[in-house]
């Protein structure tokens, strides 16, 4: 491959693993909202955002009526670059596989 069409995959393989960080941050959140999860009388309200690594809580403190919440700088980043690290891999080796194809033909 050359180099202006690697650069040319690197960005879309980044384009492509933002949303889907972005799509899986989004599922944590709604599997934690749907109405099926409800809370037991002495289970605390939580929401947690991040996968695998979580990033952000929302939370009741005891005796406080406005939520209180938590973000973890490092998680975010170790799910950013995991993201991206498995996203661009998968991307990259599609394209190399497709060009060795087409190469062949």
């Amino acid at each position: 491959m050359n180099n202006l069409k690697l650069f040319k995959n690197l960005i879309s393989a980044t384009v492509l693993s933002v949303l889907v960080f972005l799509s899986i941050s989004f599922v944590t959140v709604l599997i934690q909202i749907n109405p099926i999860h409800y809370y037991a009388n002495g289970e605390p309200y939580r929401l947690d955002i991040g996968y695998p690594f979580r990033f952000y809580e929302q939370f009741f403190l005891r005796g406080s009526e406005i939520p209180n919440s938590g973000w973890y700088g490092d998680n975010l980043l170790y799910d950013c670059l995991l993201t991206w690290l498995v996203i661009s891999g998968l991307y990259i080796m599609t394209q190399i596989i497709r060009n060795k194809k087409t190469t062949n033909r």
